[in-house]
C-alpha cells in the first residue's frame, strides 16, 4: 500500500492543460503543478514562457502545437481537455454557424489534441487523458442544443477512447461540472432567481469551486486512479443524482402505486 503523499504525487509527470487561460483551466494548472507535475498549458493566446498558442478547432494549429511540445518534452503522461465555448440561444434562432463552432471547440478540439497528442501519450507507458464535459454532457439544458450535443459527443468520444486506447496502457475519463463560478458562468450569479432555483435542485448547495474540478481532476490523472477509465465523474452538487419534481419542503413528488411509473 502506497503512502497517501505518495499516492497523491506527480513528481517527474509531464502535463498539459489545454485551455489553460480558462476558470476551470487555471485551477487544473495549480492543482497539477503543485502536486508536482511539469505543466505546459496551451491556449488561443499562448501567452508566457511555459504556454503554447493553439486554436483546438483548426487541425493544423493543433498539431503545430503538439509538435512544438514534443521538442519539449519525451513523453506526456497527462492531458487535460478544458477549452469550451456555450451558447445560450433557441433551435429557432440558433444560426448555423454559432452551431458549428461550438462543435469545432467543444468536441472536435479534444479529439484534434488526442491524436495529435497520441505519440506522446504512447511514450509514457501508462498515460491519462481527462477531458472536462458538463452536466449537459448527462442530460439536457434548456436552449443551448449546440452546447449540449457538444458535450454529448464528448461523453461518447471519452467511453470510446478508453476501450480503443486500452491497449497503449492509456486511460481516458471524463469530468462533468456542475454551474461552477467561473467567467463564463459569471453571470448567473447577479440572478438571484436562479440562485434560489439552483440552490433547491442542488443537494449539497450551490457552491462548488473551480478548485473541485480540479481535484477530480487530480484524482482521474494519478495513481490512484490507475485501473480507471472511461468513467463520467459529474462535480455537480448532487445535481445530476436526483429529480425534484416538488417543491422544497414539500413532501414526497408523487404517493401513487410504484408500478404505475414501470
Amino acid at each position: 500500500m502506497r503512502a497517501p503523499v505518495e499516492a497523491l504525487s506527480l513528481h517527474g509527470r509531464h502535463a498539459v492543460v489545454v485551455g489553460a487561460d480558462g476558470g476551470f483551466g487555471t485551477a487544473i494548472t495549480a492543482a497539477l503543478e503543485a502536486a508536482g507535475a511539469s505543466v505546459v498549458g496551451m491556449d488561443l493566446r499562448g501567452e508566457g514562457e511555459h504556454t503554447i498558442a493553439v486554436d483546438v478547432s483548426d487541425a493544423d494549429s493543433v498539431r503545430a502545437a503538439f509538435d512544438e511540445l514534443a521538442g519539449r518534452v519525451p513523453k506526456l503522461d497527462i492531458l487535460v481537455n478544458t477549452a469550451g465555448i456555450r451558447e445560450i440561444e433557441p433551435l429557432a434562432t440558433l444560426a448555423p454557424e454559432t452551431w458549428q463552432r461550438v462543435l469545432a471547440v467543444n468536441l472536435t478540439g479534444p479529439f484534434l489534441c488526442i491524436q495529435a497528442a497520441l505519440p506522446l501519450l504512447r511514450a509514457a507507458q501508462g498515460a491519462a487523458v481527462v477531458n472536462i464535459a458538463s452536466i449537459a454532457g448527462l442530460t439536457g439544458m434548456a436552449n443551448r442544443p449546440a452546447y449540449t450535443a457538444s458535450k454529448h459527443g464528448l461523453v461518447g468520444l471519452t467511453r470510446n477512447l478508453a476501450h480503443d486506447l486500452g491497449p497503449d496502457k492509456i486511460r481516458v475519463n471524463a469530468v462533468a461540472p456542475g454551474t461552477i463560478r467561473t467567467p463564463m458562468t459569471e453571470g448567473y450569479y447577479a440572478d438571484q432567481t436562479f440562485l434560489r432555483q439552483a440552490e433547491a435542485m442542488v443537494p449539497l448547495g450551490f457552491d462548488g469551486s473551480a478548485a473541485d474540478v480540479a481535484d477530480a481532476v487530480l484524482y482521474l490523472a494519478g495513481p490512484l486512479a490507475r485501473h480507471v477509465t472511461g468513467v463520467v465523474l459529474p462535480v455537480d452538487g448532487g445535481f445530476t443524482a436526483q429529480m425534484n419534481y416538488a417543491p422544497l419542503g414539500a413532501g414526497p413528488a408523487y404517493e401513487g402505486d410504484q408500478d404505475s411509473t414501470s
